[in-house]
């Protein structure tokens, strides 16, 4: 069972994994576990690469555990050890625990949650969601799954990735602007024969 831990709860249980202890860093697994999962399987495409990374990411924490640094955002950290150790396997265990935290901006974008929501209720409409969805690019799929799916805000999605906040920014704002785009072109599509034969 998951229990709900508080960020600052996360904070301490790295703090105290940091000074040697097994039982905190057995917490900071369990807890980020299935969502390092669903992350590292949408990033490989692959269920047992996922579970690999997660495992030696966790191994060369323990490894490490003495040089690591403070983290005030755990789970943006852990996503991107997690992204690293998929796309960079070779990837370097000192620098891979200097991530630095750099400032950051917050601001309003489209919201489509309730768009795909409303419109997903036949068949036919969740297959076009779907051919929408196929429009991103693979960057642009992540970062949308990253702020709305794992409810990231910009600021965490620029330590999992380590892209800039400004590009986090705008590139999720260009995926919404092309699935708005898309979506309208549907809506409109699914009008047309209300319109005319009423």
């Amino acid at each position: 069972m998951k229990l709900n831990h508080t960020d600052a709860d996360m904070e301490d249980y790295w703090e105290r994994m940091r000074k040697g202890d097994t039982t905190a860093m057995l917490v900071l697994y369990e807890h980020n576990y299935s969502d390092l999962l669903s992350y590292g399987v949408q990033l490989s495409n692959s269920t047992d690469a996922a579970k690999d990374a997660i495992n030696d990411v966790f191994l060369q924490l323990w490894e490490q555990h003495a040089k690591l640094k403070p983290v005030k955002n755990i789970k943006a950290y852990l996503f991107a050890c997690i992204r690293r150790k998929i796309f960079h396997p070779a990837y370097t265990d000192n620098k891979m625990l200097l991530l630095t935290e750099k400032a950051f901006y917050e601001s309003a974008e489209i919201s489509y949650e309730d768009v795909l929501i409303a419109m997903q209720q036949s068949e036919e409409t969740r297959k076009k969601v779907q051919a929408a969805l196929e429009k991103l690019t693979a960057r642009q799929k992540e970062l949308i799954h990253l702020k709305y799916f794992k409810n990231m805000d910009y600021r965490e999605i620029e330590l999992a990735t380590g892209i800039s906040v400004k590009t986090a920014y705008n590139t999720i704002y260009n995926a919404v602007k092309t699935l708005a785009n898309e979506l309208r072109t549907m809506a409109l599509t699914l009008l047309l024969p209300v319109l005319f034969f009423q």
